[in-house]
């Protein structure tokens, strides 16, 4: 890919300012999904100490915040760095999976090559339902049923429109790979969901508490939905992380606790695009 191509370069701008703009949607999704008092449309957003309305030109995604120092412009009070980075974070993203998921020629001729668009809205649409996961599990411990059950029964019908995030492998093979993704889809449901909650019970058996959250069974569920049988990949990959990461936190940190949801998400994330190298390179540790 050039991006030299004022075509290519466009695209990716115009994905990237996109990803910014739905980075900022986050940061309230976020903020107010968990909160029963508010709703993701109303109130309009304003400061949390001086109650001030944030005008439009105090809420370009990370613009604002570098022009406004940091702070809110009525009280002073900062503003998170958190907010800008999500917006940053979630617009690097959205550029470069444009420029991984499209081949060259859908940024010339973008009417002829609609499947592979249709792949990219799907899975950005993922990226950003893992980051409000992602984000709120960080904050209030808690995955919202709004966003995990809703994945649950959308799961099928997004491997139907992206079936290559399951890499052409498939739990039930059918005529089509758009019919096999979907009914892989809804068979991953169960699988993933299924290992998840078992695992979570046999730990609750074991240690006599619990060991699992339900929020973290309807995440996975949801994934599987989406990836069929790769979820329990997705799993490992987020046990691996969560170990890796959960040790250098405590020993930073005294003991500090992460959710499980952010590694999921991140599972998700690395297999739904490199699946199939992640499980080469696995099976690579045991071949001589």
């Amino acid at each position: 890919m050039s991006l030299g191509d004022p075509r290519v370069t466009v695209i990716i701008v115009a994905l990237s300012a996109l990803g910014a703009c739905i980075g900022s949607f986050l940061n309230v999704v976020a903020y107010r999904l968990p909160r029963e008092c508010m709703t993701i449309a109303r109130p309009r957003s304003g400061c949390t100490r001086c109650g001030r309305l944030i005008a439009w030109y105090d809420n370009v995604p990370v613009l604002s915040w570098v022009f406004l120092r940091g702070k809110c412009r009525g009280c002073g009070a900062s503003i998170s760095v958190r907010y800008p980075c999500v917006e940053l974070g979630t617009a690097l993203v959205f550029g470069w999976l444009g420029a991984r998921v499209l081949p060259d020629a859908a940024f010339e001729q973008p009417m002829a090559f609609g499947s592979a668009w249709l792949v990219l809205v799907v899975m950005l649409t993922i990226t950003s339902v893992l980051i409000a996961l992602a984000l709120i599990d960080l904050d209030y411990r808690i995955l919202p049923d709004e966003l995990t059950k809703s994945g649950i029964v959308l799961g099928p019908v997004l491997a139907f429109c992206a079936p290559d995030m399951q890499h052409g492998a498939y739990l039930i093979s059918l005529d089509s790979s758009r019919w096999s993704a979907a009914a892989s889809g809804v068979v991953g449901v169960v699988l993933a969901g299924g290992l998840l909650w078992s695992v979570g019970w046999l730990g609750s058996k074991a240690f006599k508490k619990d060991a699992m959250g339900f929020g973290d069974v309807k995440m996975i569920a949801a994934m599987g939905g989406c990836i069929g049988h790769w979820a329990l990949l997705s799993l490992a990959v987020a046990a691996l992380c969560g170990a890796v990461i959960g040790i250098v936190v405590r020993l930073v940190t005294a003991g500090r606790y992460i959710p499980f949801g952010p590694f999921l998400a991140i599972g998700m994330w690395t297999v739904m695009l490199w699946g199939p190298e992640i499980w080469n390179g696995y099976i690579g540790l045991f071949r001589p």
